[in-house]
């Protein structure tokens, strides 16, 4: 008797169907966003990835915001962020059943931006970080000062902050301090193209976790001016690749060229849909494997 070998081979299918939505900048509006944690792929499946979800009004100004992740790669979570009449409003949920102990807290300055954000959970000890955002005259954002403290116990504190410079429309440079006196810049180049979306997508893909991409509400319009251009490489190695369907961006790709042993695909975000008068998304994906560590952000 013969042995026979078989192998199968399985490819990536996606197929979305829509008819898009603009905003009065012109901008297409996005209505979910998969983030794809590549190193976790083999070891826990989706459940190292993110999923935010955005919500608008008839005017096309963003309304709720839905993060669904999973703790500990186990747990599923779901964030919601809500905003009406200028107020806010925040839910959790864990396996399905709302989290008491989860809070979060965020007021917006004369500009219309959040200036200060609280984001903090009240089972056993408080502890918590505290966000302060400070922005230039006309929008651009011009620092994010991260505060960690747990309230009991220990009472440690961690202290963060990023200084951010704007060239042409866009955050060229990051400076980066802590309260041991670190300091570190940070360079991004930027693509001539601009960026036809209505999300900070730098923030998304920030490489490092420093306080520009610690939260999902950083990316949105609730936190001033995205930068205009898409980041063509940042501090490093750290690039990326832009594919499009048409004038719709639908994918990311994040590589480092200093990984030589990563096998397949870097991190990547994959726009599943755009605001829409009619869609439906169907959405098959094979996973690649990793050899490298990879510090992710917890946005």
């Amino acid at each position: 008797m013969k042995n026979i070998l078989v192998i199968i081979i399985l490819t990536s299918v996606s197929v979305c169907v829509f008819a898009q939505k603009t905003n009065n900048k012109g901008e297409y509006m996005v209505k979910s966003i998969h983030w794809v944690n590549a190193f976790t792929q083999k070891e826990v499946g989706n459940k190292g990835d993110k999923w935010y979800h955005f919500k608008y009004d008839d005017d096309g100004n963003l309304i709720e915001v839905r993060k669904e992740y999973y703790q500990n790669f186990k747990n599923k979570t779901v964030e919601i962020f809500t905003l009406s009449n200028n107020r806010y409003q925040f839910i959790s949920y864990v396996n399905g059943k709302q989290d008491p102990y989860t809070k979060c807290e965020f007021t917006f300055n004369e500009q219309g931006y959040i200036d200060k954000l609280y984001d903090y959970s009240t089972k056993g000890v408080e502890a918590g970080t505290l966000f302060t955002l400070i922005y230039y005259d006309n929008g651009d954002l011009k620092s994010i000062d991260d505060l960690f403290e747990e309230k009991g116990g220990n009472r440690y504190k961690i202290h963060n902050y990023e200084e951010y410079t704007w060239e042409n429309g866009n955050v060229v440079g990051f400076r980066y301090t802590n309260d041991d006196g670190y300091t570190q810049d940070f360079k991004t180049h930027y693509t001539d193209k601009k960026d036809n979306t209505n999300i900070n997508l730098v923030s998304l893909t920030k490489h490092t976790a420093h306080p520009y991409n610690a939260h999902i509400l950083f990316a949105t319009e609730w936190c001033g001016k995205k930068p205009k251009n898409l980041v063509l490489k940042e501090s490093g190695d750290n690039s990326f690749d832009y594919i499009y369907e048409g004038n719709l961006l639908k994918r990311i790709n994040k590589k480092n060229s200093s990984y030589i042993q990563m096998i397949g695909e870097a991190d990547y975000l994959k726009v599943l849909e755009y605001s829409e008068t009619f869609a439906r998304v169907y959405y098959i994906s094979d996973t690649k494997s990793f050899l490298f560590k990879h510090k992710s952000s917890n946005n």
